[in-house]
This record gives structure tokens, C-alpha cells and sequence, in this order.
């Protein structure tokens, strides 16, 4: 796709850019284009305003819902909003952790209304088992650890300390569900998939990132896999970003970089992955190295400053394109396909 056509494009989407609480789209289609290398899709980011945007190229323009008050009012602008930030695979909440202080809790944004919940009260980890939605977005896993430590001075934040608790399962829509997940292997960074039954099944890591575990709705392990075994990535992984919806591809990370964030600073984690594996084969799966930001059926949504591009699980580009101003420069994206991709 020339530049020509990518500013054609993106005038004729330029109305239905939304300032609601949501990022950019685009209109792409990763399995079979439409002949200029676009297609449909929908994009999820944050400007330099602290607000959420969606861009999607062919929807009617909306009443734009703006969710930065919130976290401009608790002050937290930064790691700690940007690395636990979530949209639901339904695109009807954004959800995120309130605030880098004991006070920190799990909130909600209705995407339709605009209206903000509150869900789950400290104590919640942010570090290592982030909140992560069911693949139906039907409810949130949250480790219920007390991740923040004692004062080292009176009146400052105490610092985050490694710790494991049990894990509750919340919705936005119902509240607090039963649990029913106990995880026999501390770890980090569980995500949820559809196994071939149609079962919800997770993937998550070890804390020294040596194992992959797949794990059913329980907590019991199904699977261990060695990082060592997985091929095309460097030796000093350090955790994971992403999983597809089927279970079979992950994104890992090899190195947090100079800084460890696009705008600079420290995260808990990383704001993209490193490298993409297939878990059946132990191979990468793309070529250049380029970096995975978010995992798909048919494949992955790569990024290069403000161009972005959907690359297959053969490493075949299907299209690329650059992202608006509003969220050229967002920390963190949000990928989401046509419903029938």
C-alpha cells in the first residue's frame, strides 16, 4: 500500500475517529485483503491526553465517551494504569487497576455508557497475575495477593513485594463469582483461550520463566512447557506477553529494551512481546524480528513506531498501515478483527 493510499484511506476514515474510551481502527482484512492492502478492524489506544481512543474506519460517528477523568483524578497516568489496562474481547469495558498505592483497586469502564464500577478492592496484584478476561469477556480472573509492603519512611508508598494469594473470578455485569481456580505453580501473566472442546483453557509462566504452564478452568496443570525448548528466541526470555485465541501461538518477550516502555520508564511488564512461537513446533513464526502487540486467530498485529502491520502464523504480511495522530504514539494498543475474521 503506497503512502498515497494510505492518506486516502485515512481521510476518508478521519470521521470516525472517537474520542470515547477507546483507540483507532482500521479497515482490514488479515485473511484475504481487498486488493490495496486494508481491510477492517478496530484499534483501541491512548493519546497524549490520557484519554482512550477508538478509530474505527467505518463506523458511524458516536457520542465520544471519555474515561481519563478517572485516572487523572487518582493520579495515575502511568505504569501502573498502562501495563494493567484491558479491553474485553467484547469491546463493551475497558478495565484497569486504579492507582500504584495500597488504595489501588480493579475498575471498569462501560465502553456503551461511559459509566465507571468499581470492582475488586486492594488487595489486587498488578504485578504478576494481572487481571485477565475469559475469552467470551464474561469475567476477570484477579489474584487477590497483598502486593504492596511495609513503609520504609512514614507517609510514602511502600514498595511492591513478591507474594501468592488465592484468585477470585469477578464481572463487570454480576460482581464476584465463585472461585474455582487454584493455581498449583506460582506464575505470572495467565491468559485465557478456547481450546478445540470449547473450553476455556490458560497459559501462564513460572516466576523465574523457565515453564510455560497450560492449565484448565481449575488450576490444574495440563502442560508444562520448557522456555528452553522453544526455538528462535533469545536466552534470556523474560516473560510473556500474549496468547492467540486457540491456545497454540504466544508472544514471549526477550528484552524490556533501554527503557523497558515506548514513552520511557519502567513497567511492571513489557508494552509489547519480542517474539512469536508456534507451541506446537517450538518454531518463530516471523521473520525481522518484529515485535507482537496482539494475538489472533489467523495472526498478529506487529508495530514499528506508528506503523503497524497484521502478519499470518506463515509470516506473510497481509496488510500494514499507519496509525492516526491521536494514538500514533500510544503506550499500549488494542487489536480487534470484523467479528466474522
Amino acid at each position: 500500500m503506497t503512502l498515497k493510499h494510505r492518506a486516502v484511506a485515512r481521510a476518508c476514515a478521519a470521521a470516525a475517529v472517537l474520542v470515547l474510551a477507546g483507540t483507532a481502527a482500521c479497515d482490514f482484512d488479515p485473511v484475504s485483503g481487498n486488493g490495496n492492502d486494508t481491510g477492517e478492524g478496530v484499534f483501541y489506544g491512548l493519546g497524549d491526553d490520557h484519554k482512550l481512543y477508538r478509530w474505527d474506519a467505518e463506523a458511524d460517528p458516536e457520542e465520544a465517551l471519555d474515561l481519563s477523568g478517572v485516572w487523572e483524578g487518582l493520579g495515575d497516568v502511568g505504569t501502573v494504569m498502562r501495563s494493567s489496562l484491558s479491553i474485553s474481547p467484547t469491546e463493551r469495558y475497558a478495565a484497569w487497576i486504579s492507582g500504584a498505592n495500597p488504595d489501588a483497586s480493579l475498575e471498569f469502564g462501560n465502553l456503551e455508557t461511559g459509566a465507571i464500577s468499581t470492582g475488586v478492592e486492594y488487595p489486587l496484584d498488578h504485578a504478576c497475575l494481572d487481571p485477565s478476561w475469559l475469552a467470551d469477556g464474561s469475567a476477570l480472573l484477579v489474584h487477590r495477593a497483598p502486593v504492596w509492603g511495609e513503609s520504609l519512611t512514614q507517609g510514602e508508598i511502600p514498595l511492591p513485594v513478591k507474594t501468592w494469594g488465592p484468585t477470585e473470578w469477578y464481572s463487570p455485569d454480576v460482581g464476584a463469582l465463585p472461585t474455582t481456580v487454584e493455581l498449583g505453580e506460582e506464575g505470572c501473566r495467565l491468559r485465557w483461550y478456547t481450546n478445540e472442546d470449547g473450553e476455556a483453557e490458560g497459559i501462564y509462566h513460572d516466576l523465574d520463566v523457565q515453564k510455560l504452564f497450560r492449565v484448565n478452568t481449575t488450576g490444574d496443570t495440563e502442560e508444562i512447557i520448557l522456555v528452553s525448548s522453544l526455538h528462535g528466541t533469545e536466552s534470556r526470555t523474560i516473560g510473556m506477553f500474549d496468547i492467540d485465541p486457540t491456545g497454540r501461538y504466544v508472544c514471549l518477550v526477550d528484552s524490556y529494551g533501554p527503557y523497558g516502555a515506548l514513552k520511557g520508564g519502567f513497567t511492571m511488564r513489557a508494552e509489547s512481546g519480542t517474539r512469536v512461537i508456534d507451541l506446537n513446533t517450538g518454531n518463530a513464526v516471523q521473520a525481522d524480528d518484529a515485535s507482537c502487540i496482539s494475538m489472533h486467530e489467523k495472526g498478529f498485529i506487529t508495530r514499528d513506531g506508528a506503523e503497524v502491520a497484521f502478519i499470518d502464523y506463515n509470516g506473510k504480511t497481509r496488510w500494514e498501515d499507519e496509525l492516526p495522530a491521536t494514538i500514533a504514539e500510544s503506550p499500549v494498543l488494542f487489536y480487534f478483527p470484523p467479528k466474522d475474521q
